[in-house]
């Protein structure tokens, strides 16, 4: 048997480190000593019996090293599906640590094994990765372990190591601070007679019942309500989609998916987000279109809307950065790259500016749609102002910005030879394309501005339309070729991109790459808007009943949040397995139905317990005035 103690002793690591290396292979060696009668020990002064026993007593003391090393990471079945998750026995590892027979942490070797050296004669030359567990010395440092690694593993490699402080000091004084928050929200409910004063603010009662309320501000196009629904699933079937690729054993599910057109929906689904950006500016614009005259109420529409929006982005954030990386664990639950990019970049997602920087230093990954839209807010309500003075101008100015947007899109995605979009493709494309495609395009202010600008330019149409033409339906010639238009305009951004995953058009067609790079979200948008504007004037009937349903209204209240929170849940889910899950299409579905549901419910929380507390503290009036209209209502239905 191979001795392995001496071959410890000389790893290049530090001394701490080294002792408990040496505890494993020394322990090692004389477990093996044992198979042979424990040569190594031998002492003729000793009876056969003691000899015996001592030798018995070596075994039981070292016998921890075989359930150390079977725990260790091993090749597992389905690798021709893509299993090289390689992940050991982390229960394992913890065991041996809380019997104190061996104190260890739970460690993930990432090797990038050339293709060259898997299969020969493979015309792709990305490295395969491969996730090796080990349950390594608590003692060593992710630089000794990298080390030692490479020592006997000759390949590119990244250590990870689970942390072992699950918590932070600032973490439980944070959980401790909300804990106090909720404090006079519970007496608030408990005493309602003590509601005549600020504690009203807290009612956790009154506050659930303005975020339920099925109320709405204006009887007309409450069919953007129910395509908000509807966008929001689709993005959240796209992100576990793409989420659960480092998670699933056969990852050859997901690229088998690429080359299918039902599949293509969630696996190029980024211009679904553009859909949301241009009924939120579509919305906004016609709820505030002729409201705004002075500078002071175009400040006080910014104020308002940050009120019912930054309180509960401020926790979603802070939560990410200081609470999630503790709230699991296990093989897979390791969010080193989360909590880095948390740590340097969280200041940035609050204060709404993280799409200036590249991708990889925003906290949450749709932090920088949050940050586009609060962005294009503001500019929205200065334009909303100017067009109640200079409408055509302000419309001029937004057909100007819409023509100039694409064209930029165009040139920067032509010139750098971009991706159409984010999405799998047959031959992977190098990480630096996908990287650029974001930092270029998707983080651009400019380049997505055509969606927003589109919002604006129908909102004010809608806003100004005639009652003699809303009755028209499409009986109106106009409105029957902008139903074409709709339609024709929906479908280039499904299947326009398909040709590119599936079947590997990249450098032979860069002039069409840059063409739907630029095109596909401003034509999804007017697709859309298309549509809500033709519902608004008559058309489409049962549709706009279907998606004028009363409950999709408090859900649109939290859709932007829940945006937000599907992602660490989406994380959550498959992160703190114990083994990588197998992959199915149902399997896929019944999690983005249920990640889209307990997003939902974590938003309406957030707005029962921490948005509209500080939202009526600042506007008292606001809950005045809703229970006056509430009261309005039930007088109403009463007289009925």
């Amino acid at each position: 048997m191979p001795k392995f103690c001496n071959a410890s002793k000389q790893l290049p690591v530090g001394a701490e480190c080294r002792a408990q290396f040496e505890h494993i292979f020394c322990s090692a060696d004389r477990l093996t000593d044992t198979f042979s009668g424990c040569q190594s020990i031998v002492n003729k002064s000793l009876s056969e019996q003691e000899q015996c026993s001592k030798c018995a007593y070596q075994k039981a003391d070292n016998s921890w090293v075989m359930r150390w090393f079977d725990s260790l990471g091993k090749p597992a079945a389905g690798i021709t599906e893509g299993n090289y998750y390689w992940l050991g026995d982390y229960e394992l590892c913890t065991v041996l640590r809380d019997e104190k027979s061996f104190d260890g942490q739970y460690c993930r070797i990432e090797m990038e094994v050339p293709d060259a050296g898997v299969e020969s004669g493979c015309p792709q030359t990305d490295p395969l990765s491969i996730i090796l567990g080990v349950c390594f010395p608590a003692a060593c440092s992710v630089k000794d372990l990298a080390k030692v690694s490479a020592l006997y593993l000759p390949y590119n490699l990244k250590v990870e190591c689970e942390s072992q402080g699950r918590w932070s000091a600032i973490t439980i004084l944070l959980l401790v601070l909300f804990a106090v928050w909720l404090v006079p929200q519970a007496v608030s409910t408990i005493q309602p007679h003590l509601n005549d004063s600020v504690l009203h603010c807290f009612s956790i009662s009154e506050n659930a019942k303005r975020t339920f309320s099925t109320r709405r501000d204006s009887p007309h196009l409450h069919v953007v309500h129910g395509l908000e629904f509807l966008l929001f699933f689709t993005i959240v079937c796209g992100m576990v989609y793409n989420f659960m690729l480092p998670y699933i054993e056969n990852v050859a599910f997901s690229f088998e998916g690429v080359s299918s057109l039902s599949m293509h929906i969630v696996n190029n689904y980024s211009y679904q987000i553009d859909g949301l950006l241009a009924l939120s500016a579509f919305y906004t614009t016609y709820m505030l279109f002729g409201t705004v005259p002075t500078v002071r109420s175009a400040l006080e529409s910014v104020a308002q809307r940050l009120a019912r929006f930054w309180p509960a982005y401020i926790f979603c954030v802070i939560f990410m950065y200081t609470v999630f990386p503790g709230v699991s664990s296990g093989p897979m639950w390791i969010h080193t790259d989360t909590v880095n990019r948390c740590e340097g970049g969280w200041w940035k997602n609050l204060l709404f500016i993280n799409n200036w920087f590249n991708v990889t230093d925003t906290c949450v990954d749709l932090g920088y749609v949050i940050s586009l839209e609060a962005q294009y807010f503001l500019i929205l309500i200065l334009f909303i102002y100017l067009s109640s003075k200079f409408v055509m101008i302000t419309q001029i100015v937004a057909y100007l910005i819409f023509g100039s947007s694409i064209v930029f899109s165009f040139v920067r995605a032509y010139r750098q030879d971009l991706p159409p979009a984010p999405m799998l493709t047959l031959e992977p494309e190098p990480l630096e394309k996908i990287y650029a495609v974001y930092d270029q395009l998707m983080l651009s202010l400019f380049a997505r501005s055509s969606s927003y600008c589109l919002g604006f330019i129908f909102g004010i149409g809608c806003a100004t339309a005639s009652e003699d033409l809303r009755k028209m339906g499409l009986r109106y010639r106009w409105h029957a070729i902008l139903a074409v238009a709709c339609i024709a305009s929906g479908i280039f951004p499904f299947v326009g991109a398909f040709p590119y995953s599936a079947w590997n058009w990249s450098s032979n067609f860069r002039f069409m790459n840059a063409l739907y790079a630029a095109f596909h979200r401003p034509m999804w948008s007017f697709s859309l808007l298309s549509f809500v504007y033709l519902c608004h004037h008559g058309a489409f009937k049962w549709i706009n009943a279907l998606l004028e349903w009363r409950a999709f209204t408090p859900l649109s209240k939290v859709t932007w949040i829940a945006l937000v929170v599907a992602e660490p849940i989406i994380l959550y889910f498959f992160s703190s397995l114990n083994k990588p899950a197998y992959a199915t299409h149902w399997s896929t579905l019944y999690t983005a139905i249920s990640a889209a549901l307990l997003s939902y419910m974590i938003a309406i929380f957030l707005d029962i317990f921490v948005t509209r507390p500080i939202r009526y503290l600042i506007y008292p009036e606001q809950m005045h005035r809703y229970a006056q209209a509430h009261t309005q209502e039930q007088q109403r239905a009463a007289a009925v």
